[in-house]
């Protein structure tokens, strides 16, 4: 079993997203896979864990002990690992995130056997995903970020949701939201 912990945008971010999103598939048919979950800020990558109750129990007290924060993106960037495109928005880095990021990861590795996650740690990129891939000739995604009048966005909202994403593995695109708490206040 594999879990992610992310920040949920706001309806205005999301619609924004969305509507890039839609764009994309109306040109080039890309699919949804990266729709499939809610426009979010990835506070740590998908991990492995034995227990959702122990789970289910770190998230509740996570989210409680989180004040609502603001959240800027300030550009498009397209890229690409592999055969795999990217398209996302730049989140900038403050030390509220960078210290949640550490502050998880560390906390999660008292529950867990092997929480290790690819792009963990001090190099971890902030970013909000707006759509993703696979490249098979063109890279539309590329295409499509090098036909954009501006790559500047001015969007901001506040963190108030914090979601838990269950991840079903092997198989491709089998995750989903399984739990969305408000940010500071107590869940049971």
């Amino acid at each position: 079993m594999k879990a992610a912990i992310a920040l949920l945008a706001d309806h205005k971010t999301q619609n924004v997203v969305r509507r890039m999103v839609y764009d994309l598939n109306r040109q080039y048919g890309i699919g949804f896979l990266a729709s499939l979950l809610p426009a979010h800020v990835s506070l740590k990558q998908p991990f492995a864990f034995e227990r959702m109750e122990i789970l289910e129990g770190y998230l509740d007290a996570l989210a409680a002990s989180i004040t609502p924060f603001e959240i800027e993106l300030d550009r498009v960037y397209h890229f690409r690992s592999g055969d795999i495109g990217i398209l996302g928005l730049n989140v900038v880095e403050t030390s509220v995130l960078r210290d949640l990021h550490n502050r998880i990861h560390c906390e999660l590795e008292a529950l867990f056997e092997d929480v290790s996650a690819p792009h963990d740690g001090e190099s971890y990129h902030f970013h909000l995903t707006i759509e993703l891939g696979k490249v098979e000739g063109e890279d539309v995604f590329k295409r499509y970020y090098d036909e954009m009048e501006s790559r500047q966005v001015d969007l901001r909202f506040t963190a108030r949701e914090i979601a838990l994403f269950y991840y079903d593995e092997p198989k491709a695109g089998a995750y989903m939201t399984y739990r969305v708490l408000g940010l500071g206040s107590s869940h049971g």
